[in-house]
């Protein structure tokens, strides 16, 4: 009896031992999870993990603790703790569900997508329902590009959950992205009706809408966010682009202005503000909010970009330089700043520097035919020919098109007289793609001159001239003229081509061959009406003062003409208030005063046809010499008589049949011509005298027809 009692009794201390540790190693599991937990919710993972750990050193079985690390190793993105948790979670259970979308939910996070897919796949097919894989399935497909199977599985996560804003608005942007607008806006409004609150379908709708460039309706949804989101700048800024966009410079300018009021700091809207003024052209308005943009914020470089490009229309080369160059040091890696460098660099003569810039911008984008073209015209410059023609080579091969390539590579053989057969095929491409161009008809003319074909050449180079006042083209033709033994017209050519641009080359040519030249009559007549045959348009300011009866008055104004008899003279009263405007067309004159009454004036202002009647040139056909002096010589038609200066090779007096007669004096280089600054208008009978000094004078500039519009006389 005494040996089963000691027996029961060593077995009983033994049981209560071991269930005493049991309880409490479950009591320590539980409160380190306890403790994991509460490091969790305060997201402090790296302490919830260690907690978890200690948790499973009391409880090494658990599952779900080992599911809790995996799930924050993958927040902390250690993947690779997590691979090893789920691998002892596989060795001691089959993968249920929970287990499955861990192992995929890891592979997201190693970019395994496809291995991800896999998985949730894998629970759809026993559990078509869940949608976690609905959506991340969804998720996943859009990712890889798959984009008609994500929507096919977010249209299976709508049949469960069909309130969801949220995947509506994905599935319009991957409509978007398939190229399908109008199921993207239909599935867009769905999401902005489901949730009215949301301003992420609003947003995303409005890209769309910015996409296909209805920008007006998105505007309006834009206009909609900012009552939601009265604090976002970024929205006001995005109209405000909107607007330049649609070119309705007011609207975006007030936008602007408003969100200044609201945002002083913001230097974007400084610098947006300074965009607008750059498509206005106002360049100075421009500069001073780009600057003002800078002083809040010295480490943006975008005002700084934009700095070199205004600095860079208005030809202020070093400050451009400056400007892009800063740009540079706070950060900025575009190409076309690199490119907009060069180019500044090459005005400046500095073509090792334009070379190392265009490289870089080649470096960035070796597609780019705009860049290597020009690196070519700089490499031609350094005078490295081998490298200028492998890269318009390159362009050539990148655009088969690009017939400013085929032009330039052929001319500069040209120029430099080889491989003339060559550069013969080379330009005829050019024409090919663009067969009205001056410069490249100029080319193959050259070309036709280096191989001794001067009267195809001549032909050529005289319809580049009519086309393009350019001095190569007039130096060539010039050339050519005295390759075929007419120095006359080889010097005009030379003088037309050095009014144009003072070319000390060309100045030597003129001195040499005009030393003993003698001017036919013919020639003095052909250089002296120029002035006026060559006039397509002119405008200018004009001071008029006109005597009638021993009494005068005077007006002036800006005035246009255009071919044929258009005429539009805008008279200026004190502190350059407008006082009236006269138009003329095809004969018929009119006054219009401020209050737009109209009265014709065709009778009582004659003189204004007989002046302005010189400016169309057929007026000078069919003149004949009649009379020849030391120093002028008389010609005449059925409609005037002129007398040119032979000294000068200019119009000096014009008598018109009907017996008034015009005195030109004051002539001026304008453009490729020299023009009379000075008309002084005498009337048949002597009785009307009329003086115009003329200002500011512009040439050929395609005035617009509209201006010349004319109302009814009344």
């Amino acid at each position: 009896m005494k040996k089963y009692y000691l027996f029961f009794l060593l077995l009983t201390y033994s049981l209560t031992h071991l269930l005493t540790f049991i309880f409490a190693s479950q009591s320590d599991a539980y409160y380190h999870y306890l403790l994991g937990n509460i490091a969790q919710m305060k997201g402090e993972y790296p302490q919830a993990i260690e907690e978890y750990k200690k948790s499973t050193l009391y409880d090494s079985g658990s599952i779900y603790l080992k599911k809790q690390l995996v799930n924050l190793y993958i927040l902390i993105g250690d993947t690779k703790a997590a691979s090893e948790v789920l691998s002892e979670i596989s060795k001691v259970t089959t993968a249920d569900q929970s287990t499955a979308e861990l192992m995929a939910e890891l592979s997201i996070y190693n970019k395994k997508p496809e291995d991800a897919i896999s998985v949730y796949e894998k629970i759809l097919s026993s559990a078509p329902a869940n949608e976690k894989a609905l959506y991340n399935l969804g998720v996943l497909y859009s990712e890889t590009g798959k984009y008609e199977k994500a929507i096919l599985y977010f249209e299976k996560f709508l049949q469960f959950s069909p309130d969801s804003s949220d995947v509506y608005v994905n599935i319009g942007l991957l409509y978007n992205k398939l190229n399908h607008p109008t199921e993207a806006e239909l599935y867009l409004k769905k999401a902005a009706e489901i949730d009215g609150n949301s301003v992420v379908p609003l947003i995303a709708l409005a890209g769309i809408y910015e996409e296909k460039k209805d920008y007006d309706k998105a505007i309006e949804l834009y206009d909609k966010l900012i009552k939601i989101l009265p604090d976002d700048a970024e929205l006001t800024m995005k109209i405000a682009g909107l607007y330049i966009l649609e070119k309705n410079y007011p609207a975006a300018k007030k936008y602007l202005i408003e969100a200044k009021e609201k945002f002083p700091e913001n230097h974007w809207i400084d610098y947006y503000l300074g965009l607008l003024s750059l498509e206005e052209k106002d360049y100075e308005a421009a500069l001073k909010y780009f600057d003002k943009s800078i002083s809040l914020n010295k480490k943006s470089p975008e005002p700084h970009i934009q700095k070199g490009y205004v600095f860079t229309i208005q030809e202020n080369t070093k400050e451009a330089v400056k400007s892009f160059e800063k740009s540079l040091s706070l950060g900025a890696k575009v190409s076309d700043i690199y490119f907009f460098l060069a180019m500044n660099y090459e005005v400046l003569g500095k073509y090792k520097k334009a070379e190392s810039y265009l490289k870089k911008a080649v470096a960035l984008e070796p597609q780019n035919s705009k860049y290597r073209f020009e690196l070519g015209i700089v490499y031609d410059k350094l005078k490295k020919q081998e490298l200028a023609e492998k890269e318009f080579f390159s362009v050539i091969e990148i655009d088969s098109n690009s017939a400013v390539a085929y032009n330039y590579l052929g001319y500069t053989w040209a120029d430099k007289n080889i491989k003339l057969n060559e550069a013969e095929e080379l330009i005829k491409k050019a024409l090919d793609l663009d067969p009205e161009n001056p410069a490249y008809i100029d080319s193959l003319g050259w070309v036709f001159y280096r191989q001794k074909k001067y009267n195809e050449s001549l032909l050529l180079l005289k319809k580049a001239s009519e086309k393009l006042d350019d001095p190569v083209i007039f130096d060539h033709l010039g050339d050519c003229y005295f390759a075929l033994g007419d120095i006359e017209m080889a010097v005009d050519n030379w003088e037309t081509s050095f009014a144009i641009e003072k070319i000390k080359a060309i100045k030597k040519k003129i001195k040499k061959h005009s030393k003993n030249l003698k001017w036919s009559k013919d020639i003095i007549k052909l250089r002296a009406l120029r002035s006026f045959r060559e006039i397509q348009d002119i405008s200018g300011f004009v001071n008029a003062t006109t005597v009638y009866k021993n009494e005068g008055y005077g007006v002036n104004g800006p005035f246009f003409f255009k071919k044929p008899k258009q005429l539009r003279f805008e008279i200026l009263g004190l502190f350059s208030m407008p006082q009236g405007l006269i138009l003329m067309r095809q004969g018929t004159i009119v006054y219009i005063t401020p209050d737009k009454k109209t009265y014709n004036l065709t009778d009582n202002f004659f003189w204004v046809k007989d002046i302005f009647s010189i400016f169309d040139a057929e007026c000078f056909d069919g003149l004949d010499n009649v009379l020849e002096e030391k120093n002028f010589s008389i010609f005449k038609n059925d409609f005037m008589e002129i007398k040119v200066d032979k000294k000068e090779h200019t119009v000096s007096r014009i008598k018109f049949a009907n017996g008034s007669g015009i005195i030109l004096t004051d002539y001026k280089p304008l453009g490729r011509i020299k023009f009379p600054h000075k008309l002084d208008f005498i009337s048949s009978g002597g009785d009307t005298r009329t003086i115009l000094i003329l200002k500011k004078l512009n040439l050929n500039k395609n005035i617009k027809t509209d201006l010349f519009n004319m109302p009814e006389a009344q």
